[in-house]
């Protein structure tokens, strides 16, 4: 079954560290909580905030593909 955007964003997420998102106990770390905890949904800014994180992931975060000869590959096939 192929992956939507949000379900690759959920697994860029439970590799990162909400620390490394946000300021814990902030408004946007208990945002990134819900988020992980599937009580609320990704939006542009967040998927935005993803990309710049994980720069090596962004064309597979939109797109689902890997142009490794570009730089850009999936979580599945990091070093």
């Amino acid at each position: 079954m192929a992956q939507g955007m949000a379900d690759r964003a959920l697994q860029l997420l439970e590799l990162t560290s909400l620390k490394d998102l946000a300021e814990v106990n902030s408004k946007e770390y208990v945002r990134w909580q819900s988020i992980k905890r599937g009580k609320a949904r990704f939006a542009v800014d967040e998927l935005e905030q993803l990309a710049e994180h994980y720069p090596q992931f962004r064309w597979w975060l939109i797109s689902g593909e890997e142009m490794p000869e570009q730089g850009q590959i999936s979580p599945d096939h990091q070093s």
